[in-house]
């Protein structure tokens, strides 16, 4: 029958571990999780979560509606939606003459995000990567046009502006404020265009800019790489780290760990711990895999300030399928492929007896169908005996639950084909950010989107929760899941004193 790949639906055993950083029951001498690594309480649990149940639409209240009105001015309220998600979010459509507005307010009135969209160009602005880095000139609070301030205080009577300066983009010349946690953008007349709390990347901009001579030329780019992760490339080179996993690898029939889980871009502190925590496991995974959104843009500064510093505490190696916030600028993934090697989109290798098959489906890189060839290729060229996992960013749109965010149904129809018709027994995918997990034609497909990314609100308690998978592929073929779940210790302290 050869090394096929089963799911164990029990849950993993525990060993005592003194870690300093939590507590481990002792049940077996099987596997050693940590229950605590501050600011988290860690709990553990068997896979699955098939729970699925579309949320429940909250109308907007009248204070969100009168929000939005000020906000856009003379723009006229339209359709809303509900997106709810842990924030519990509006989606609230305005439209004047000359464009759109779409506005994100979460229930209890908080302002989240702006977007506009002019009706005869088409061009959207929005407050993530809308100007262009090298333009941004410091201007005085007096110098800003008076409209920008009355929309704020009129809409936000609780901010202040603290900050201001221009900035140019591809729709011209904005003036930006900063008003604490938020960013907001106007045109030179005082017409707010875009907004957005900076944890949600407002203020960003764009890394380079092909309009005229402004933003870093392709040459500025090359250096910035060079400086800034340059000296990483030979520590997260994929060819590199392929060849010192090769080396150590167990042969078919040994056993071996790994962990996977993805959309880490958006908690540096619990990116941090998830790290920390995995590398006392016990044993300890021989790689980790994330299936994509590591950064939220893509531009060199996120991967030298977020991505590198926590790995460079560990001596695990992590391998990355592409998310589309890790493809930088017109989805060339430029920074990506400097830090990871040209050939870091779609590869394969080969450990333990499985073949792990990595695949992009989110850059403007390669024409889909030819990456679903090269995909098709590489599964029919496993060796014999041996299982195989897949991993990509986003789910198929023909598992009927992930429809609402997923990648094209065309292609998903290609992609589950061909892992039903190749035989691959495990598909692991990110982009929804919760725990979720499905059959389709025999092949078992597992969401791990909990790395940090804002949750959504689908899944169940089970399921919309920050966590990561352990994967403990047995001597005999067996894929042993534990999935780890990350609670603030705070909010799970202050439960278990009102009992």
């Amino acid at each position: 029958m050869g090394h096929r790949l089963s799911a164990l639906v029990a849950v993993t055993t525990i060993l005592l571990l003194s870690s300093g950083c939590g507590k481990v029951r002792d049940e077996s001498a099987t596997v050693g999780i940590p229950d605590e690594i501050r600011p988290w309480r860690v709990t553990f649990g068997p896979p699955g979560n098939e729970f699925y149940q579309l949320p429940a639409e909250v109308p907007p209240s009248p204070e969100v509606l009168s929000l939005v009105d000020v906000m856009t001015g003379d723009a006229e309220i339209g359709e809303w939606a509900w997106i709810g998600g842990e924030l519990g979010l509006h989606r609230i459509a305005a439209a004047t003459s000359s464009g759109n507005y779409f506005a994100f307010v979460d229930t209890a009135g908080r302002f989240h995000w702006l977007v506009y969209q002019d009706v005869e160009s088409g061009t959207r602005e929005t407050a993530r990567s809308l100007t262009w880095s090298g333009t941004r000139q410091p201007v005085a609070l007096a110098d800003v046009p008076e409209p920008a301030f009355e929309t704020l205080r009129d809409a936000l009577p609780g901010v202040t502006a603290d900050s201001a300066w221009t900035a140019r983009s591809a729709v011209g010349r904005r003036y930006v404020i900063g008003a604490g946690d938020l960013v907001f953008y106007f045109t030179p007349e005082g017409s707010i265009r875009a907004g957005g709390l900076v944890m949600h990347g407002a203020g960003e901009e764009v890394d380079s800019a092909a309009v005229e001579d402004l933003g870093p030329t392709a040459e500025e780019l090359q250096n910035r790489m060079h400086e800034m992760l340059g000296p990483y490339r030979g520590r997260f080179n994929l060819d590199g780290m392929i060849e010192t996993l090769k080396s150590r690898d167990p042969g078919e029939g040994q056993g071996f760990r790994f962990v996977v889980f993805g959309d880490s871009r958006s908690q540096f502190e619990l990116w941090s711990a998830m790290i920390r925590h995995i590398d006392q496991l016990v044993p300890k995974p021989a790689f980790v895999i994330i299936v994509g959104d590591i950064v939220p843009s893509g531009y060199v500064e996120e991967f030298h300030d977020y991505y590198i510093p926590p790995l460079l505490e560990t001596d695990i190696p992590y391998f990355v399928a592409i998310g589309n916030h890790d493809d930088g600028d017109e989805g060339q993934a430029t920074e990506y492929r400097y830090l990871f090697g040209d050939n870091s989109l779609n590869f394969h290798f080969d450990y333990g007896g499985v073949r792990f098959v990595f695949m992009d489906n989110v850059t403007a890189v390669q024409p889909y169908d030819q990456t679903l060839s090269w995909l098709d290729r590489v599964l029919s060229e496993t060796p014999p005996g041996h299982g195989k996992l897949v991993f990509t960013h986003r789910p198929p749109a023909d598992i009927e639950k992930w429809a609402y965010h997923a990648w094209d149904l065309e292609e998903s129809i290609i992609f589950t084909q061909t892992m039903t018709r190749r035989g691959v027994e495990h598909v692991f995918l990110g982009h929804i950010h919760a725990y979720s997990t499905a059959t389709k034609n025999e092949v078992l497909y597992t969401i791990t989107g909990g790395g940090g990314a804002g949750l959504h609100d689908r899944y169940g308690p089970e399921g919309n929760v920050h966590h990561y998978v352990i994967c403990d592929v047995e001597p005999d073929g067996r894929l042993r899941q534990t999935v780890v779940r990350f609670q603030p210790l705070e909010s799970v302290e202050t439960r278990d004193a009102g009992e």
